[in-house]
C-alpha cells in the first residue's frame, strides 16, 4: 500500500467519523489539518495530499465545492453518499 492510499484512507476515515456525507459538509483546511504534520510540511508531502484529494474526487468518493463564508468562500469537502459500498469495499481492502 502507497502512500497515497494510505492518505485516502485517512482522509475517508476522519470524513466518514464525522459523519460528513451528501449535503453536510466540512472546510478542505479541516481536512487537511487532519493529515500527519510531516505530510503538511514537505514539498512532497503536500503534493502527495494533493494528488490522493485528486484521486478520491476522480473516483467520484469526495464532493469539493466553493462554498461561500462570511470571510469570502471557502473550498468544502463531503463524501458523495452514492459511493458508500465502493468506499466501505476499499476502506475493507486496506
Amino acid at each position: 500500500m502507497g502512500e497515497i492510499d494510505v492518505l485516502k484512507k485517512l482522509v475517508l476515515q476522519k470524513l466518514i467519523r464525522a459523519n460528513i456525507w451528501g449535503g453536510k459538509h466540512t472546510p478542505l483546511d479541516f481536512m487537511i489539518k487532519g493529515v500527519p504534520e510531516h505530510y503538511r510540511y514537505t514539498h512532497q508531502g503536500k503534493k502527495a495530499v494533493e494528488k490522493a484529494l485528486k484521486e478520491l474526487m476522480n473516483e467520484g468518493w469526495i464532493i469539493i465545492l466553493s462554498k461561500k463564508t462570511g470571510r469570502g468562500s471557502d473550498d468544502h469537502v463531503s463524501l458523495n453518499p452514492r459511493k458508500v459500498s465502493e468506499i466501505k469495499q476499499f476502506l475493507a481492502s486496506q
